[in-house]
């Protein structure tokens, strides 16, 4: 920030952003969310006392969740606030009959964003404020690069991001929480203390409170290192598109059922690149079907078309598939497949081919490949691997979970053994024991009881006799 900048109070700094936003015309209504807290409420007072040439028709929406005991005095505080700054208020109730049985943040989320478009939309208003700021930054910033989002995603929140004919707008992401509650008390406003935010069951609680508390004891400045370094790569990737775009065009096409790649076209690009133009070309084509590839998959499906042969397949999460067929590859939704035998719950029977990878229910995946094309490619340190020696019509192999009364050869052991004793020798828990992985060949014999024993069948990795390698992808 520039010395003049700093110099500035909280208002007048909030007036010079407002004018940088260029996000309305003096007059024009836009929306205000209002929870009642000290963001909101601090966002609303500052919107109140902007000079008359940026200054909007305020409208305040407000939700009522019916999440916890006081929502409805949180209501009550938000229609007293549209009473002082002598403006319209909208509210919205969430009844708990409507709410889900799983997943109520996102469904929270997802009934406040449509709740104000609508309102936006029926009051003629362009722009949606949202009360985001410089934490709420850092704390986006850090959880996505701990959860391994793709480059395009690390950007943290936007400032304005269209939606259809609305623009939601974050005017305060420059000024830090500490910024507004000294702003709040210095204007004695009152807000409301929403009790969950001390809960660290809740992701970003426990970044806020236990996980940067600790990286600004390392750094006062991380936060605007981490701020900085998301503006930065934003720069990059904004150089780089006009390059993902021109690759897209010869290796990419798609249509409402499927996605096209050119294999040889994909093959000609840096590994780094096609990472590149696949997460684009993905995104945009799932945009409309709700699909969503992440950067593991991105990642398998390279590997996979470097590996495999002509007339293989890759199974995707999602329901997806993608089908290999020459020199093109499509992407599409699965359709019923007589592989798949499911005869309940816990009897889940897959058959993998040579060449193929496939998506397993718990996230996992496994990949069977020849060893000339395992010795081509990069292992990562998630993988596990079975060195095996067997004829191709040792395969499909079966991949499942256990049935009463398995046996197998175990390697270095002489007889065979229960599954059922490898558990207990194991000190697995029985929840754990229905979930575990078997792998057997064409034949029905036991290869793998996955992370816990190989069969005499499997080769140590240093042997030259090794025909084929399974691989095996933990989440």
């Amino acid at each position: 920030m520039s010395e003049r900048w700093e110099k500035m109070d909280l208002l007048q700094q909030f007036t010079e952003h407002i004018r940088t936003l260029d996000a309305w015309e003096p007059d024009e209504p836009v929306i205000v969310a209002v929870s009642g807290g000290v963001d909101s409420v601090v966002l609303l007072d500052l919107m109140g006392r902007l000079p008359e040439d940026v200054k909007p028709n305020i409208i305040i929406a407000h939700v009522n969740h019916h999440l916890r005991g006081i929502s409805d005095d949180e209501e009550s505080a938000v229609r007293k606030l549209a009473e002082r700054y002598t403006v319209p208020v909208y509210v919205h109730h969430w009844r708990k009959e409507d709410h889900p049985d799983s997943g109520i943040e996102k469904a929270a989320r997802d009934i406040r964003y449509s709740f104000f478009k609508e309102i936006a939309q029926r009051m003629g208003s362009r722009a949606v404020l949202t009360a985001h700021h410089k934490d709420d930054q850092v704390e986006t910033i850090l959880m996505k690069l701990v959860r391994g989002s793709a480059l395009e995603e690390l950007k943290g929140i936007s400032a304005k991001r269209s939606e259809g004919t609305v623009t939601i707008v974050r005017p305060l992401l420059p000024f830090t929480k500490k910024n507004l509650i000294s702003y709040a008390e210095q204007r004695q406003l009152r807000w409301a203390e929403d009790e969950s935010n001390a809960s660290v069951k809740f992701t970003r609680n426990r970044y806020r409170q236990t996980i940067l508390p600790l990286l600004r004891s390392e750094n006062p400045a991380v936060d605007d290192h981490l701020i900085r370094f998301t503006e930065d790569l934003d720069s990059l990737l904004s150089l780089s598109a006009p390059c993902v775009e021109e690759w897209k065009k010869d290796i990419l096409s798609f249509d409402n059922d499927a996605l096209y790649i050119m294999v040889p076209a994909l093959k000609q690009a840096d590994e780094a690149l096609q990472r590149r133009v696949l997460s684009s070309g993905i995104k945009q084509w799932s945009s409309k079907q709700s699909y969503t590839l992440g950067h593991k998959h991105i990642q398998m499906i390279i590997d996979w078309l470097k590996a495999s042969s002509p007339n293989t397949t890759l199974d995707l999460p999602g329901g997806l598939t993608a089908e290999r067929m020459y020199d093109r590859c499509m992407i599409r939704k699965k359709e019923s497949d007589s592989r798949y035998e499911i005869e309940s719950e816990n009897e889940i029977e897959k058959k993998l081919a040579v060449g193929q990878w496939i998506e397993l229910e718990d996230g996992s995946s496994m990949g069977l490949l020849t060893y000339e094309s395992f010795r081509s490619r990069e292992s990562s340190q998630n993988e596990r691997h079975l060195y095996l020696g067997i004829p191709l019509q040792s395969t499909p192999l079966t991949i499942r979970h256990r049935h009463n009364g398995d046996r197998m050869t175990v390697r270095g052991m002489t007889g065979t053994k229960k599954v059922k004793d490898i558990f207990i020798d194991q000190k697995i828990p029985r929840k754990d024991r229905e979930r575990a992985w078997v792998v057997t060949d064409s034949t029905g014999r036991i290869l793998w009881v996955v992370d816990l024993k190989e069969s005499a069948l499997s080769l140590d990795p240093r042997t030259d006799t090794i025909s084929y390698v399974l691989v095996y992808e933990r989440m």
